[in-house]
């Protein structure tokens, strides 16, 4: 089923105030004092908890069960000589890790300095944790605004169809292009995945049940609760296939959830097809079918056994996700590991990303990791962690027999027939920040699943009557990650069979998977490697290093992952590729590379009228919707067509309600078949902007049907229409082109590329074909540099939209480039093309992963409502480190819809910054009287892109540690938190070097603490509050060169878990921060005020900024009035900023941290 779920945000609800709070309104709460345990923990002077990381992580003995205790002594007698210096020396709360060779303690500063310097120490680190809050739809009644806390929690990443379908979608079946089976008695064999991912077997094509079902491994999932004793999940001698559960979210492992997402993951998985399930009961009766339109559902490895983890509800708390992983790597000890959530952090991979680190961990500890890349389309909104390149991330293709057996996507105009195969319009795909993509596809729109019919207790389990169901139509990225996850089950057991009981590596796993995919012959950065093929991959399994090859296997396979090459614009690289054949037979490889070139386009305008278009019944609730159709021709030649629109789907009223009008898209083929359509995501908020694309289209007359809500709900007005066809050409050289393995034979191929030759990245393919007629592909990520010819560069993109899911962005694009050392200013300006009406937000990277600066086009009112956009925004750093930088632009959902397409232009800048003051003191032997104060112009010329809101933050030269005022709620939360809890936050200032948060808590707890775009996201020690501790301290530590993120920071705080079904018991916690920070000059005032004077001074006075519009100069009058004791001698820095906002939208969120325009220092004797 595909559902709309409650939308998470970083941390905390963002209220008016928390908007108000940017532009000096007074914070309503006051400073606590520091809680028991915490002064010592944040005095930088005194012992502090560390994490000492040794050299050796013991790789003869990985933390899987069956090295697990020979690790633990390996790890034992590597960190004795260190545990027994700690201890001799006054070292405490000494804790050792086993899973990583580390272990934890409070230690002085000069014993951590001795630890650092022994030869066994690869590092000595402050502990803390860092990870990502994952994101996802949201229901009509958020999307009109109602409240809750911002907690930073993970949703799920199944998917959502737009309002007006009553919160469903469809989903899919498989028997070979029946819709019902011809004899009721014998069920069609569901999901439709099982077919299109050679799991099953035709009779002209044998599936991968025959070799493997998953029998003997272990796998997991992490997301909501679940029924264990469903029939489905019983095998037929009575035992159950689901064999532990376990509550990390507080809630009771029986406490009411949605479930769609945990029976769905389930499913796919262990399902073990033993019960029949009537679809005609399923269905809405505007769409009925007859009676025994039967199916049954079985999983991916229903030999499988499966650990249910229950991380939340609506929502996943990332501590919760955390505990999940520890207990199913150190407790469980299961094999595969599915993760469907994700979040859109900016950088989307860094050492800051925790829940990336835990995985890392997991996949050395010999599991394999499966991630749903996410459900925002494919213009670049892929989310972390499947961003981390040792996971396996998971795109989405299409299923669409579900489709004609429900009526969604207006399959009522089909012929009945239907095309798969096809990239899924809702699935994550593009380039990171980080510069990878998608490993792979699997079906993901839409097919059936398992569901539990008591909906008082599983909320989301109802069929398109609202009746509760034993089953569910179930989508998006969500179902591709669990199905890939059943298929890594199936090639353990395929492994372990042909190679005497031994697993295979994560590693290995995943280039069985990725290595044997179907090329599906798209761009790269949509499709990965290519489509699921698990019979080829448990083939490639058995015959892998076997000298002969597999008996019965035609199978050769990719050992190579995708490739990723950086450099100049227009540089060649050359990279390997490795292929193997682990069949019987000899096997003649062909290898070519594959870009794609234009062949032609048009563009129409569409009129389409929801009053008087015809009407048909929309297919899961029967609501009247209208439709246009119109036709284009696919010329001959083609090999993609990708066919876009957009219209201006602006809010109207309907009745009482206000609505955002949405336009979907169906294309049907030349003969009438289904063949893909658009998937909006936003719920109410309509995305403005649709995109599908098909590979090798039939040549011919092709339909596009056009379909919007009847009446007031829907859209009247011109939609815009683009079919674009492309031809896949060369894109560089392989050698050899062609070569012969011998069975068990491996060889390397030699790929020559180029990088485009213009600044940005793109994306090509290395296609590997066989004998055997089957072709994957390596996907090959390019990323040209910005060149800074001198002290300026330049870059250009263009912005189309993306499909409104909540909390993802609508595009992303990253910029990278090289900063020499020694300069005084960095900056990167943005100028949009022509339609300002865009919302952006840019984000300027430091080589070590911080987002130094974040600023958007936002325009805003003194109470910090959004008003508008600009045409620009600008970010800027001081002093930049040397090295490699990256600018990351996100474009927010939603696009304005009133053009297809809009360019953008970039530039970069060192040493740009412009201001002066002329009288400000810059010499100790200036002489000012003390109590005397003095009047200084300080003036600033706007040379940047954007308009800027300039105020005065006048600070010492000295580092102190300020207690922070906790802003928007009180410091003390009542535990377990709920949706609707208001959690505090902390403003940062800049100039920060060190930030120490601390949690004091009447139960075990762990605190999370999250930086304005959810990265760095730090939590206080995991193992600690397992172990009983109610302190918990998170710690984020910068540099002068690259300091902590200023702005607002978020916190959170998650009890620890598993729980009984009475849930987490009831408690409290005080959360505290405290900034060692450069400190603020009371000798300092201005006529602006200073934006981060709330930071410390609940009461601080409102801020009166000067705004200064581009190529404009403005001035602000700053006073120093000396309070330090005669002859003193005072220095300090004159900062100019800009102040932090987060401004709400329809169903996103944008913060920034403030930029820091420009630095003045001065100095003076007081006299």
């Amino acid at each position: 089923m595909i559902r709309r779920h409650k939308p998470q945000v970083a941390a905390v609800t963002l209220t008016a105030a928390s908007m108000v709070l940017a532009f000096g309104a007074t914070a309503w709460s006051s400073p606590l004092p520091s809680s028991s345990g915490t002064v010592a923990a944040a005095d930088s002077g005194a012992p502090a908890p560390v994490i000492v990381i040794l050299k050796d992580q013991l790789p003869s003995a990985p933390a899987d069960s069956g090295h697990l205790t020979e690790r633990k002594q390996q790890a034992a007698s590597a960190q004795a000589p260190l545990l027994a210096k700690v201890k001799a020396e006054g070292g405490s709360d000494i804790k050792s890790f086993v899973v990583g060779n580390a272990f934890s303690a409070t230690v002085s500063p000069a014993l951590r300095a001795a630890l650092a310097a022994n030869p066994a120490v690869a590092s000595v680190v402050d502990d803390q944790k860092v990870t990502v809050a994952p994101p996802s739809p949201v229901t009509p009644a958020e999307a009109k605004g109602a409240a809750g806390a911002k907690s930073p929690k993970a949703p799920k990443t199944s998917a959502a169809p737009n309002a007006a379908a009553s919160g469903k979608a469809a989903g899919g079946a498989a028997d070979l292009g029946a819709i019902c089976p011809s004899d009721p008695s014998k069920p069609l064999l569901e999901p439709e995945a099982l077919y299109s991912t050679h799991v099953e077997g035709t009779k002209d094509a044998p599936g991968a049940h025959e070799i493997a079902d998953g029998k003997g491994v272990k796998v997991a999932y992490i997301a909501d609760g679940l029924d264990p004793d469903h029939p489905d999940f019983i095998r037929p001698d009575g035992s159950h296939a689901v064999v532990d559960h376990q509550d990390f979210s507080g809630e009771g492992w029986d406490a009411p959830s949605g479930a769609a997402e945990a029976f769905g993951d389930a499913s796919a998985m262990i399902a073990q097809g033993r019960q029949s399930y009537d679809l005609s009961k399923f269905v809405h009766p505007s769409h009925p079918l007859p009676a025994g339109c039967n199916i049954r559902i079985q999983g991916m490895s229903p030999g499988a056994s499966l650990v249910a983890l229950k991380a939340g509800g609506e929502t996943f708390p990332n501590s919760a996700i955390l505990q999940s992983i520890d207990y199913a790597v150190s407790v469980a000890h299961v094999d595969v590991l599915n993760e469907s959530f994700g979040s859109n952090v900016t950088p989307d991979s860094s050492a800051h990303d925790t829940v990336s680190l835990f995985n890392d961990q997991a996949v050395a500890a010999g599991v394999t990791v499966t991630v749903s890349s996410g459900d925002a389309g494919i213009n670049g909104t892929i989310g972390s962690p499947s961003t981390d390149s040792k996971v396996i991330s998971v795109g989405a293709s299409t299923d669409n027999q579900s489709y004609l057996q429900t009526g969604y996507a207006a399959a009522q105009f089909s012929n009945g027939t239907w095309s798969n195969d096809r990239i899924s319009a809702l699935s994550s795909g593009g380039i990171t920040q980080g510069g990878r993509t998608v490993d792979l596809v699997a079906p993901g729109e839409s097919d059936w699943a398992l569901c539990g019919p008591d909906t008082d207790k599983y909320t989301e389990c109802s069929d398109y009557n609202g009746a509760g169901t034993s089953i569910q139509s179930f989508g998006g990225t969500s179902q591709s990650a669990p199905l890939t996850a059943g298929a890594a089950a199936d090639v353990i057991q395929a492994y372990r069979d042909a190679h005497r009981g031994a697993s295979p590596t994560p590693a290995l796993v995943k280039a069985f998977l990725t290595g044997t995919a179907n090329d599906l012959g798209l761009p790269a950065q949509e499709q990965g490697a290519g489509l699921l093929n698990v019979r080829a991959a448990v083939e490639a399994a058995r015959g892998y290093h076997s000298p002969d090859g597999a008996k019965g296997s035609s199978t050769v396979a990719v050992t190579t992952g995708q490739i990723d090459l950086t450099g100049r614009a227009g540089s060649t690289h050359t990279a390997n590729v490795d292929v193997v054949n682990t069949s019987s037979s000899p096997q003649t490889v062909s290898a070519a590379t594959r870009t794609f070139a234009p062949l032609s386009a048009t563009q129409r305008t569409v009129p389409l009228n929801s009053a008087t278009d015809p009407t048909f019944s929309y297919a899961t609730n029967g609501a009247t919707w209208v439709h246009h159709d119109v036709t284009f021709t696919v010329p001959s030649g083609a090999d993609r067509l990708a066919a876009s629109i957009a219209w201006p789907g602006a809010a109207q009223k309907s009745g009482s309600n206000t609505v955002t009008p949405v336009v979907r898209m169906t294309l049907l083929d030349p003969s009438g078949r289904l063949e893909t359509n658009t998937r909006p995501q936003g719920g109410p908020v309509s995305p403005n902007f649709g995109i599908v694309d098909v590979p090798h289209p039939v040549a011919g007359e092709w339909k596009a049907i056009l379909y919007t809500p009847a009446g007031s709900n829907g859209f009247t007005g011109n939609v815009q229409l683009d079919t674009a066809f492309q031809r896949a050409v060369p894109a560089g050289g392989v050698s050899p082109q062609v070569t012969t393995l011998a069975p068990g034979q491996s060889k390397t191929l030699h790929v020559q590329l180029t990088t485009p030759t213009t600044s940005g990245d793109d994306s090509q393919s290395v296609t590997v074909s066989s004998s055997n007629g089957r072709t994957t592909s390596v996907p090959v990520i390019l990323r040209s540099l910005v060149d800074l010819n001198g002290t300026s560069g330049s870059f250009t993109g263009t912005i189309t939209g993306g499909n409104a899911r909540s909390y993802s962005p609508a595009q992303s694009f990253t910029y990278a480039f090289d900063v020499p050392k020694g300069h005084r200013d960095l900056r990167v300006g943005l100028t949009l093309g022509g339609d300002p009406n865009v919302l952006v937000q840019g984000v300027l990277i430091s080589p070590n992963g911080t987002p130094i600066d974040v600023e958007s086009n936002a325009l805003l009112d003194a109470n910090g409502t959004l008003t508008g956009k600009a045409a620009g925004l600008s970010v800027t750093t001081l002093d930049p480190a040397a090295g490699r930088w990256r600018f990351a632009l996100v474009v927010v959902n939603p696009v304005s819809g009133s053009e297809l397409s809009q360019p953008f232009t970039g530039t970069i800048g060192l040493d740009q910054n412009r201001a002066s003051a002329a009288r400000l003191p810059n010499d100790a032997r200036t002489k000012l009287a003390a109590g005397k104060p003095g009047t200084v112009t300080v003036s600033y010329t706007n040379n940047t892109a954007a308009t800027q809101v300039v105020q005065a933050d006048g600070r010492l030269n000295r580092k102190t540690d300020l207690p922070l005022v906790p802003q928007i709620a009180s410091g003390t939360v009542a535990l377990p938190l709920t949706p609707t809890s208001q959690v505090p936050g902390f403003l940062i200032p800049p100039g920060t070097d060190r930030l120490t948060a601390v949690a004091a808590s009447t139960v075990a707890a762990q605190l999370e603490i999250s930086a304005p775009t959810g990265s760095p996201d730090l939590f206080g020690d995991l193992k600690k509050a397992q172990n009983g501790s109610t302190i918990s301290v998170a710690r984020s530590v910068g540099t002068a060169a690259q300091p902590i993120v200023p702005g607002f920071w978020s916190s959170y705080v998650q009890q620890i878990g598993p729980f009984p079904n009475s849930g987490a018991p009831a408690g409290s916690s005080t959360i505290t921060a405290t900034a060692h920070t450069l400190a603020f000059d009371p000798a300092i005032s201005s006529s602006t005020g200073d934006p981060y004077a709330l930071a410390v001074n609940a009461n601080a006075p409102a801020t009166a900024p000067v705004t200064v519009k581009p190529g404009a100069t403005g001035t602000i009058q700053v006073t120093v009035t000396p309070t330090a004791p005669e002859g003193s001698t005072v220095s300090g820095v004159l900062y100019l900023v800009t102040a932090p906002t987060t401004v709400a939208t329809a169903n996103n969120s944008v913060a920034t941290t403030g930029s820091v325009l420009a630095a003045l220092p001065y100095s003076y004797t007081v006299n």
